[in-house]
């Protein structure tokens, strides 16, 4: 889909520092229940708890995580509905630079919600088996880095 929309970019991307401080640990400890899942579950995660939160920080030095065109639908979708939310105006889509930002500042924002919520000893993981089950589900096909 964001192929048939205005200057989408390919990829999606996250700061480099929020990547090295949260999503690095999040994906390589052991206790983490995204241990060795790859980054593209924990950047929706991150994005959803970011907007949920109203938490968003600009890139400033920029890395990939994943091409967008390997992303399901119905993931694809949330990310745009946290642009058209944002915006309250679906015409956000067809500024697919913009519409990628939001949801690329709010995964950012989001990214040290997630990381306290995963290493802290309140964490329930009752409910986030279930999103992780559905993430393993949805993401075994894509290569995630």
């Amino acid at each position: 889909m964001p192929e048939q929309l205005p200057n989408y970019p390919r990829r999606l991307r996250i700061d480099r520092e929020v990547n090295d401080k949260y999503f690095e640990p999040i994906i390589n400890e052991k206790s983490s229940p995204f241990y060795k899942k790859g980054k593209t579950g924990v950047y929706i995660i991150s994005a959803a708890l970011g907007y949920k939160d109203k938490v968003k920080k600009k890139t400033q030095k920029g890395i990939d995580i994943c091409n967008i065109n390997e992303l399901d639908q119905k993931v694809l979708w949330l990310l745009l509905s946290i642009a058209i939310s944002e915006k309250k105006n679906t015409g956000i889509l067809l500024d697919g630079l913009n519409t990628m930002r939001i949801a690329e500042e709010y995964a950012n924002g989001g990214a040290k919600i997630l990381f306290d919520k995963i290493f802290s000893k309140k964490f329930d993981f009752s409910m986030d088996n279930e999103i992780i089950k559905i993430l393993d589900k949805e993401f075994g096909k894509t290569k995630a880095k």
